[in-house]
């Protein structure tokens, strides 16, 4: 106890200096250490039990809603192996854990990112955010995937009619974050999530829930992260594609129509568990550590790890590696978890108080092509 006293008198002592020497005095709000750990610690718990409220495990993978969520974004977070639960910043941090948005020292932050994947098809997600004095940060993101043409079969065409469709895979995130202290960050984004194949489409909202917290256990550069993300109800799909015209054996009445009623399927809610630690190695190198656990309702547990060097924050190489927990073979010898090591690089450049920075990344899948990111970034 005498130490959390002695440790509130010098944070009360810097805040008079510090209106001392600037003459200012919107004042910084006062926060008790007491406060300052236990926020995170009920944060945690209240994501914990939300999570094993809807925590089914891998017996049901392959069943979930709306798995266009489950893609990652961002050349960064990708080369890393979406690891960076508890160190990502900016509008980078979106997807990964809403928190991190509130983060960036930037008053605008901008992105634009190209991901390759499934051979011929792509991803495309463009984001920004702004920072509000005084309210906290507001995030808008947009993800969508382009498919190439499918040709189309149904019960009656098993091997194909002729025609062709394209799905649309639209989702659309809407993220507030705010810095709580100096050491917390929380963070909220709803996600409007749009899927239309062949005269049917569902329509659906989910949540994320994040927070960080750096300066763990006092200290320096190590920082937690926890992330609930994709909560919400069942999706389910309508339109006219499920109607069936039908005619009624051993009856003499003319054919009928009928509408196949879709089953709703539960979005893939998981949650993730961070732990970071950056570094200054010396005054041009820097380096820093993520590792992450995620526990999803719809698939096995993974683990996963990345590293990041730094030179002269300018230049920067990643790597990471990702592992999924009691991950089986099936018959065939072929394993539910595809993807295997990420690397990438990253250059920034300031022009002038616009921070411009390009970064790559490529990750490894057992099924298909390997997955090329592309991301561009702009701050001021």
């Amino acid at each position: 106890m005498n130490r959390i006293v002695r440790h509130d008198l010098d944070i009360r002592r810097t805040v008079m200096n510090t209106e001392s020497r600037t003459g200012r005095t919107d004042r910084i709000p006062f926060v008790s250490p007491l406060l300052v750990h236990a926020v995170p610690a009920v944060f945690v718990l209240l994501l914990l039990a939300a999570a094993c409220a809807v925590a089914g495990g891998g017996d049901r993978k392959g069943t979930a809603a709306a798995d266009q969520l489950l893609v990652p974004v961002g050349a960064r977070g990708i080369a890393l192996g979406s690891s960076c639960v508890a160190g990502i910043s900016g509008v980078n941090a979106l997807y990964y854990n809403p928190a991190g948005l509130a983060a960036t020292p930037h008053s605008v932050d901008a992105m634009f990112s190209q991901t390759s994947s499934f051979d011929n098809d792509g991803i495309s997600t463009a984001a920004i955010g702004v920072r509000f004095e005084g309210f906290g940060h507001i995030g808008l993101s947009i993800k969508a995937f382009s498919f190439a043409d499918i040709p189309y079969t149904d019960e009656r065409n098993p091997d194909g009619s002729g025609a062709v469709y394209s799905p649309t895979f639209v989702s659309v995130g809407i993220t507030y974050a705010r810095a709580l202290t100096d050491r917390i960050r929380a963070g909220l984004t709803t996600h409007l999530v749009s899927e239309e194949l062949n005269r049917v489409s569902a329509f659906g909202v989910a949540f994320d829930i994040g927070l960080q917290y750096h300066g763990l256990a006092g200290i320096q550069g190590l920082q937690l992260g926890v992330a609930l993300k994709h909560l919400g109800g069942n999706m389910q799909y309508d339109g006219p594609g499920l109607y069936r015209n039908v005619n009624e054996i051993g009856s003499d009445r003319t054919g009928q129509m009928l509408k196949i009623e879709a089953a709703g399927s539960q979005l893939p809610t998981s949650l993730e568990l961070g732990l970071g630690y950056a570094t200054v190695l010396a005054a041009d190198h820097s380096l820093s550590f993520s590792s992450s656990f995620e526990n999803n309702n719809f698939l096995n547990d993974s683990y996963r790890l990345g590293i990041e060097y730094g030179f002269k924050d300018m230049l920067y190489l990643r790597a990471s590696w990702s592992l999924a927990g009691d991950d089986k073979a099936d018959v065939f010898g072929e394993k539910s978890y595809i993807f295997g090591p990420a690397i990438g690089a990253g250059v920034r450049q300031d022009a002038g108080g616009l921070l411009l920075s390009f970064d790559y990344a490529y990750r490894s899948s057992d099924v298909f092509a390997g997955n090329h990111v592309f991301t561009l970034g702009a701050s001021f």
